[in-house]
């Protein structure tokens, strides 16, 4: 990185104490990180300083390089990242966002997801509801915990069969909720 970078996020941090924030922000388009001014983070994370109690939100880039130089403390703070955004954006006087996306107030209900995972005979099934409390969609997906891959051997290369069971909840998972909401956005669903 860059010698411009560093400095930046070294005056940042000069005279503050700052701890982290639990959870994350999902940053929308007018967001900058409060470190190094980008407006790149897609995602922000909560500091606090001890000092003055003030909250800040910074990249992960940014995050890591404080933490990396000890500018940031490893212990957390029970604030939610979340909560403190909301304040300093009423503070600053822009309107607050839910984080569902809807403004506070507004009838668009939030969606309740019920996930349940099941592994069977070296495979998991992820069975995903979606539900708003006036209808609910299902959907369900499966994958099996062993994959065909590439591997090194003597020299060569060897499609090897290799036990991946992390990877096979995930994708049945996000497959069943990608299923789910699309099946919500097309309007299907029973009354709940």
């Amino acid at each position: 990185m860059d010698d411009c970078y560093e400095t930046k996020l070294r005056e940042f941090a000069e005279g503050k104490r700052l701890g982290r924030l639990t959870n994350t922000v999902a940053c929308s388009r007018e967001d900058r990180c409060d470190a190094c001014g980008s407006t790149q983070p897609r995602t922000l994370l909560g500091l606090k300083d001890s000092v003055n109690g003030r909250y800040y939100f910074v990249g992960q880039n940014c995050l890591a390089w404080l933490m990396d130089n000890g500018m940031v403390a490893r212990a957390r703070y029970r604030d939610k990242a979340a909560s403190a955004y909301t304040e300093g954006r009423e503070a600053i006087g822009v309107a607050p966002v839910r984080l569902d996306g809807h403004p506070p107030g507004s009838k668009a209900a939030s969606l309740r997801r019920t996930i349940l995972v099941v592994e069977r005979d070296g495979e998991y099934r992820a069975l995903v509801r979606l539900s708003d409390g006036q209808r609910s969609v299902s959907a369900r997906a499966g994958e099996s915990c062993w994959h065909w891959e590439w591997t090194r051997h003597n020299g060569g290369a060897v499609l090897d069969r290799v036990w991946r069971p992390r990877r096979a909840m995930g994708a049945s998972v996000l497959r069943a909720h990608r299923d789910a909401l699309e099946r919500w956005r097309m309007g299907a669903g029973a009354a709940a």
